[in-house]
C-alpha cells in the first residue's frame, strides 16, 4: 500500500509541477470536484450479489489547452460491495460446501482526462480518462487468501456544461480484473484467489469547477 501510495503520489504532483510550470501558457488551469451515482456489477460472482449501487467521489485539474480540448488528472475514491464468489461446486465442495463471501473494499484511482468539446456555444463535450486503481478484496475466511491488486481503469462518456462553473456527465466504466482461479490444497482445505474480478459501472454526476 505504501508503494502504491508513494507512486500515485508522484504522478499527482508530476502533473501539478507540469501544470503550474505552464501557467503562463495561453490556456487555463482549473481545478474541480465530482460526485457521481450509479450502478456497479461484477464478474465471476452471483448475479445478484455482484450487482450493487455505487458512489464516487473526485478531485480533478484541468489544463483548457483550447476552446475545444483540455488534459487533466483525476484521483478519486469509491465505495466497494460484499458478495459471494460463483467458485465451480467442486471446487467449493473442497471448501466444505459454503459458498465463500468476499469484501472489495473502497478503492482509490488515478487517472488522465481528456476532454474535447466538438461544437461551439453548445455546452456538450466527450471525455476519456485512463490510469490505475488500487483495490484491496477480504475473504470472509482464514483458509482462503486476501488480496490487494493495482488495476487498470478505463472511463469514457459524454456531458453538457450547465454553466461556467457546473457540468452534468455521464459516464461508462470498467476496471479490469480477471477470474479468481481458485487453487485448493485438498489435504489442508486451504484455497488461494489469483485475481479480484472486472467491475463494470455506469455512473450520473456532476462537477463543480473552481
Amino acid at each position: 500500500m505504501k508503494k502504491i501510495t508513494f507512486v500515485l503520489a508522484t504522478l499527482w504532483f508530476g502533473w501539478l509541477s507540469a501544470a503550474n510550470a505552464c501557467s503562463n501558457c495561453d490556456g487555463l488551469l482549473r481545478w474541480g470536484f465530482s460526485g457521481s451515482l450509479g450502478l456497479s456489477r461484477y464478474d465471476f460472482v452471483y448475479n445478484k450479489d455482484g450487482q450493487s449501487t455505487l458512489g464516487r467521489l473526485s478531485l480533478n485539474t484541468q489544463y483548457i489547452a483550447s476552446n475545444f480540448f483540455a488534459l487533466g488528472l483525476e484521483a478519486g475514491v469509491q465505495n466497494g460491495n460484499t458478495m459471494r464468489l460463483d467458485i465451480p461446486k467442486p471446487t467449493l465442495d473442497l471448501l466444505g460446501g459454503e459458498p465463500v463471501t468476499v469484501i472489495v473494499k473502497p478503492m482509490v484511482d488515478l487517472l488522465l482526462t481528456a476532454e474535447v468539446t466538438p461544437f461551439d456555444d453548445v455546452g456538450f463535450f466527450g471525455f476519456i480518462k485512463g490510469g490505475v486503481a488500487y483495490r484491496q478484496l477480504q475473504v470472509d475466511r482464514n483458509e482462503v487468501n486476501d488480496l490487494s491488486k493495482t488495476s487498470p481503469e478505463l472511463q469514457a462518456g459524454i456531458g453538457y456544461k450547465i454553466n461556467d462553473n457546473l457540468a452534468l456527465h455521464m459516464e461508462y466504466q470498467q476496471i479490469f480484473g480477471n477470474n479468481p482461479y481458485y487453487q485448493v490444497n485438498e489435504l489442508s482445505e486451504a484455497a488461494t484467489i489469483a485475481n479480484i474480478p472486472t467491475q463494470k459501472a455506469v455512473l450520473i454526476g456532476l462537477t463543480l469547477i473552481i
